[in-house]
């Protein structure tokens, strides 16, 4: 099984600067399994040819990446903050 390299654009790799321990610790452990398998069926294909991707690593934090000549590149890092929303579920 061939294990991709993971690079990041300019835009992620700041984003992932910002990151508390915590949440660079479950990009880190997401970004290791997908190095393994960058289709995995719970990531979605965002482009015709399959391989810009997006998925959530962790419940706070989602990347959009390409798949690429052995490369996996972080395109975009999304990171959600739950502290403050709109509408509250009413479960």
């Amino acid at each position: 099984m061939a294990v991709f390299n993971v690079i990041f654009s300019e835009s992620a790799a700041h984003v992932r600067d910002t990151l508390s321990e915590d949440s660079l610790q479950g990009l880190r452990r997401g970004l290791a399994i997908l190095a393994g398998d960058p289709r995995t069926k719970i990531s979605a294909a965002i482009s015709d040819d399959e391989n810009t991707r997006s998925v959530a690593l962790t419940r706070t934090l989602a990347i959009e990446y390409i798949i690429s000549d052995g490369l996996l590149i972080v395109l975009v890092v999304h990171v959600v903050d739950t502290s403050h929303v709109l509408v509250e579920n009413e479960d």
